[in-house]
C-alpha cells in the first residue's frame, strides 16, 4: 500500500514550503519538551511540592488552560492585519515564555510558584499558537493540504511517544529538576528553524 502511494511520484511532489518545515521541526520540538513533564507532572506535584497532592495538580492544568484562552484570545485580536514579520517575532516570543516556566518549575517547591509558573506556561503557548498556526496555515502548499497535516501530525506523535517514555526514565533516574531544565532546552531548540528562516529572508 505504502509502496504503491509513493513509488512513481515526481520529486516536487514531496517537497514542502520552508515555513511548514520550520514549523513542523519547531513544533516537535516544543511538543517533545511538553510530553517529558506533562503526562508524570501529577507525580512532581505529589512528591516535590508541599501539600501537593492529585487535587492540586489538577488545578494547577486549570489555571495553564485558563491562562492560555485568555492570552490565545488577547493574541489572535492583536495578529490581526499584522505582516509575517509580526507573527514570527510573537511565536518566538511566546516559546521563550515557556521555555522560562520550565526553568522555574525546575525550582518550585510550593503551591504558589506552581500555579505561577503553569499560569507563564499558558501564557507562552497562548501567544504564540496564534501566530504559528496562522503561518503555517497560510504557507501549506496548495492541493497537498492534507499530506502537509499528515506529516505534522506524524512526526509530532512520534517525538511526543518518544519524550514521554524518555521523560519518565529521566525523571527516575536523575530528578525532576534535571527533566525541567531538559525540556526548557528542547524547547528553546525549537525557535531555531524560525530564526533560520528569518535569516534567510
Amino acid at each position: 500500500m505504502l509502496k504503491e502511494q509513493f513509488l512513481g511520484r515526481n520529486p516536487s511532489h514531496f517537497q514542502i514550503n520552508p515555513v511548514v518545515k520550520a514549523f513542523i521541526v519547531s513544533e516537535t520540538f516544543l511538543w517533545s519538551a511538553w510530553n517529558f513533564v506533562t503526562p508524570i507532572f501529577a507525580i512532581f506535584v505529589v512528591s516535590n511540592i508541599e501539600g501537593g497532592n492529585v487535587q492540586i495538580a489538577a488545578s494547577a492544568f486549570s489555571v495553564y488552560l485558563i491562562a492560555r484562552v485568555f492570552s490565545e484570545l488577547l493574541s489572535g485580536r492583536y495578529l490581526l492585519g499584522k505582516i509575517e514579520r509580526g507573527k514570527f517575532i510573537l511565536t518566538i516570543g511566546g516559546m521563550l515564555f515557556l521555555s522560562l516556566s520550565y526553568v522555574g518549575f525546575a525550582f518550585s517547591n510550593t503551591i504558589f510558584y506552581l500555579f505561577f509558573f503553569y499560569a507563564m506556561a499558558g501564557v507562552g503557548l497562548g501567544i504564540a499558537s496564534p501566530a504559528k498556526n496562522s503561518l503555517f496555515s497560510t504557507h501549506l502548499d496548495k492541493n497537498k493540504e492534507p499530506s502537509e497535516w499528515g506529516i505534522y501530525d506524524a512526526i509530532t506523535f512520534t517525538g511526543m511517544a518518544l519524550a514521554t517514555a524518555l521523560g519518565g526514565f529521566i525523571a527516575n533516574q536523575y530528578g525532576f529538576s534535571f527533566l525541567f531544565l531538559l525540556a526548557s532546552i528542547v524547547n528553546l531548540l525549537g525557535i531555531f528553524p524560525y530564526l533560520l528562516y528569518i535569516r534567510e529572508k
